[in-house]
C-alpha cells in the first residue's frame, strides 16, 4: 500500500543555495551572497518550463538547501504558489529544512501558513565544542528553544545528527542519545561525516575506528529507544516516514528545481548546473537549466531502482522492477543471496545495513558482468 501510493503523483524537490556561512563539513551546493529575488525569478520560469510534467499532479514537496531559512518569506510564498496549483487536494507532505539560527516563532506560523507539514531542522550534535568547530552559529540551548517552537506547531519534525564532526567524543554521541530519549523527535537521521572536497581542509579528518563504532552506538541506542530503522541513517518512532525522500530511495518520478537540483522522470535522470551564472544564462535562453541528462537503459535503470530500494528495509519490488523495465533481477540477486548471509533474496537485514557499502560494491560488480 504504502510503495503504490509512492508511485501516484510527481515529487519536486526546489533547493535554496544561500547560506549565512559554510559549514566547514558542507559539501551542497551553497553560496552566501544574497541574489534572493534574482533567484526567485529564474525558479519561477523554470517551473513553468515543467509545468507538463507538474500537470500530472504534485503529491510530495520538499524545500532544502543551502539553509531556507533565510530565505525571505515572500519569496517562498510566490514559489510554493506556483507548485501548489498542481497539488490538487494539497501536499500529502510539505517539508522545509531549517537552522537553529534563522528559525523563530515567525517564521513556524508563516510556513504553517503556507502549508508546511513536516519541519526537518539540521542540529547535527548536542556538543557545543562540535558545533563552534563545524562552524554552527548556534549553541545547543539555542537549539531547544527552537525545537521548542516547532513541536507547538508541527507534529511531524525530523533532527539531523553527524557522527565523525570535529571534537566529537563519546560523550557527545551520549548526549545526542539523551536528547533523543529526552525529546523523542518523530523521525531521527543520522549520517557518518563524508569529505568530497577540500571546504574545511584541515580541520576535518576521514573517520576511524572510533568514529565508526561511535556510529554504531548511536544506531543501537536508537534501535533500544524504540526507532524503526527504515533506511540505512533513517529512524521513526511512529510511522512518519519521509514520503518525499521515499520516492527516491523507490526511484519513482520527481522533479529537482534550482541549482545543482536532480530529478527522475521516467528513464531520464538529470542535474541541473552547480553555478548561479550557468543557471540564469540556460533559463533566460529558454532552455532547461541542465548540466547532465541521459536516458537509461532497461539494465541501467533497474539496477538503479535496486540499488535505492535495498536501502529500505522494505527491500527491492522485483515484480516492480521486471515491470517497469523488462529486466528480471532474480538470478543477479540469488548470486548475492548465496553469498551474503544478511540478505535474503530481495532486502538487506540490520546487519546487512550495516555492511551495505561492500553489498553494493558486489552488486555492481556481477550485474556488470550479468548484463555485459
Amino acid at each position: 500500500m504504502l510503495f503504490k501510493s509512492l508511485q501516484e503523483g510527481l515529487g519536486v524537490y526546489i533547493h535554496i543555495p544561500f547560506c549565512k556561512s559554510r559549514c566547514v563539513y558542507c559539501d551542497f551546493v551553497s553560496f552566501e551572497d544574497r541574489s534572493y529575488d534574482e533567484y526567485t525569478e529564474y525558479l519561477l520560469k523554470e517551473i513553468e518550463m515543467y509545468k507538463e510534467y507538474l500537470s500530472e499532479g504534485v503529491t510530495t514537496l520538499y524545500i532544502g538547501g543551502g539553509t531556507p531559512s533565510i530565505f525571505p518569506l515572500q519569496n517562498l510564498a510566490r514559489i510554493v504558489k506556483s507548485i501548489s496549483i498542481y497539488s490538487r487536494n494539497g501536499f500529502q507532505e510539505f517539508t522545509i529544512e531549517v537552522n537553529p539560527d534563522s528559525f523563530d516563532l515567525n517564521l513556524a506560523v508563516e510556513y504553517k501558513a503556507l502549508g508546511v507539514n513536516r519541519l526537518s531542522m539540521g542540529l547535527q550534535s548536542t556538543d557545543d565544542i562540535v558545533l563552534k568547530k563545524s562552524g554552527r552559529l548556534y549553541d545547543f540551548e539555542t537549539f531547544l528553544r527552537k525545537y521548542d517552537i516547532a513541536r507547538r506547531y508541527f507534529d511531524n519534525v525530523n533532527i539531523d545528527f553527524i557522527v565523525g564532526l570535529p571534537g566529537e567524543t563519546w560523550k557527545t554521541i551520549q548526549e545526542n542519545v539523551r536528547f533523543v530519549s529526552d525529546f523523542v523527535p518523530d523521525h531521527v537521521s543520522v549520517y557518518m561525516l563524508e569529505i568530497h572536497s577540500e571546504n574545511g581542509a584541515g580541520i576535518l579528518k576521514k573517520p576511524d575506528e572510533q568514529v565508526f563504532q561511535r556510529y554504531d552506538e548511536f544506531l543501537n541506542a536508537l534501535k533500544a529507544l524504540g526507532y524503526e530503522r527504515y533506511e540505512i541513517s533513517n529512524f521513526t518512532i511512529n510511522g512518519k516516514y519521509c514520503l518525499h525522500n521515499l520516492k527516491y530511495w523507490f526511484n519513482t518520478d520527481y522533479i529537482g528545481l534550482g541549482v545543482a537540483a536532480g530529478g527522475h522522470i521516467g528513464f531520464l535522470r538529470y542535474n541541473n548546473f552547480e553555478k548561479l551564472s550557468d543557471y540564469f544564462l540556460a533559463i533566460s535562453e529558454g532552455r532547461l537549466p541542465r548540466s547532465y541528462e541521459v536516458f537509461n537503459t532497461p539494465e541501467r535503470e533497474a539496477l538503479e531502482t535496486l540499488f535505492m530500494s535495498l536501502r529500505t528495509k522494505w527491500g527491492a519490488d522485483l515484480e516492480y522492477v521486471k515491470r517497469k523495465t523488462g529486466i528480471d533481477p532474480k538470478d543477479v540477486l540469488d548470486v548475492l543471496k548465496r553469498r551474503f548471509e544478511f540478505f535474503d533474496g530481495e532486502k538487506l537485514t540490520e546487519q546487512g545495513m550495516d555492511f551495505s557499502n561492500l553489498f553494493f560494491v558486489t552488486l555492481l560488480s556481477i550485474w556488470e558482468e550479468y548484463f555485459k
